[in-house]
């Protein structure tokens, strides 16, 4: 049934009948048949303490709250924009509608199916149903039209990259306490999204760490805040909960570590010096996107090889001397570079900068040379 209301949402019909009528009944229909047979079939008690359900609500909320506040942070750095959402009554109205039916309709299924099949095998399950129930929660069209690898990098952390940590938080809340957590815990994120006016306009490599970060984080502290309450739990049903920590952990460092060192497609570089200032200013990190040297266009900002250092200045002219080579300027410098810039010398081109963020590696920097 949630493949078919899957498919349903991202047939041509939707896009056709991408109507009131369709968006606002027929949607929330089928969201509505699916809660139904969720209550009909008969239904596992959710793996955790009926003594501890307050407490797991309460955590689901304040994690909920925790992560909204790191977006305002975010938009603090990134800026702030006027929510795209109807405030009339009828719009809020009709947005509840919408939202409030899918939301239960996923939550209640997410319960159902893990809470039934996670006896064994909880980590199994509930790997198995984070990733089915975050992919349904993208669009079949808009994957569809991605052309590049780029333009997939950028989907993958704006999208992607949040669904499954957020879905991995939800179903651990469900295994734990059944749909109640689940529902507070989205329905509080969902709340902000949809119905706060001003929100966060968080740019794309934000949000991929936001998004990627926060409920994986919020998922371990839940875990680990629950185990300690739970005093009366056996040592060994404690080792098989710390093992989902301890392998979830591992995977965001890897994913880490592998995006600092340039393994992805886009990588991150702190600037040292003003030679960029006031775009880039010392402290910043730029994310640069790994080019070939043929798609450099004149005024693209890039960063190269010189010697043993890595410099990121802007291409102000294009010359065909021996081959291409590129005239490259820092913004806040007198004179352009003495030296072309040979193709091999590229390594990326300017995509987004994040002020502020490197300073602690200048710092330590720093505190070394000293």
């Amino acid at each position: 049934m949630l493949a078919g209301v899957y498919l349903i949402e991202n047939m041509p019909l939707g896009a056709i009948g991408g109507s009131f009528v369709f968006t606002y009944v027929v949607q929330p229909l089928l969201w509505l048949l699916v809660v139904l047979a969720v209550w009909y079939f008969p239904r596992a008690r959710a793996a955790g303490r009926l003594r501890l359900k307050g407490f797991l609500n309460l955590l689901a909320f304040i994690c909920a709250a925790f992560y909204i506040l790191m977006m305002l942070a975010g938009g603090m750095v990134d800026g702030f924009g006027h929510s795209p959402y109807s405030f009339t009554p009828l719009g809020i109205l009709t947005n509840l509608v919408f939202v409030g039916s899918a939301l239960l309709g996923v939550e209640l299924a997410r319960a159902f199916l893990i809470n039934n099949l996670a006896e064994r095998r909880p980590f199994l399950v509930i790997t198995v149903f984070s990733i089915f129930f975050a992919l349904l929660s993208l669009s079949l069209r808009r994957l569809f039209t991605l052309n590049s690898v780029f333009e997939f990098t950028k989907y993958a952390g704006n999208f992607l990259l949040p669904a499954l940590s957020e879905s991995f938080m939800t179903s651990y809340l469900a295994y734990l306490g059944g749909p109640i957590p689940a529902l507070i815990y989205r329905g509080t994120l969902q709340g902000f999204q949809w119905f706060c006016p001003i929100l966060p306009n968080l740019g794309w490599i934000t949000k991929t760490f936001l998004g990627g970060f926060i409920p994986f984080v919020s998922m371990i502290i839940v875990q680990q805040v629950y185990l300690l309450e739970t005093k009366e739990i056996r040592k060994n049903s404690k080792d098989k909960e710390s093992v989902v920590g301890w392998v979830l952990t591992s995977v965001i460092s890897v994913m880490l570590i592998w995006f600092a060192v340039g393994l992805f497609p886009v990588y991150p570089s702190v600037i040292a010096t003003g030679s960029m200032e006031p775009m880039i200013k010392p402290g910043d990190v730029t994310i640069m996107k790994k080019i070939k040297a043929e798609d450099i266009e004149k005024g693209d900002v890039i960063q190269f090889r010189h010697g043993d250092i890595f410099i990121t200045h802007r291409v102000i002219d294009i010359k065909d001397e021996q081959g291409k080579r590129y005239q490259t300027k820092g913004d806040n410098n007198p004179s352009p570079d003495s030296d072309l810039v040979a193709p091999q010398q590229v390594k990326g081109k300017l995509v987004h900068v994040i002020p502020k963020l490197g300073w602690p590696s200048l710092i330590l920097r720093s505190s070394e040379g000293g």
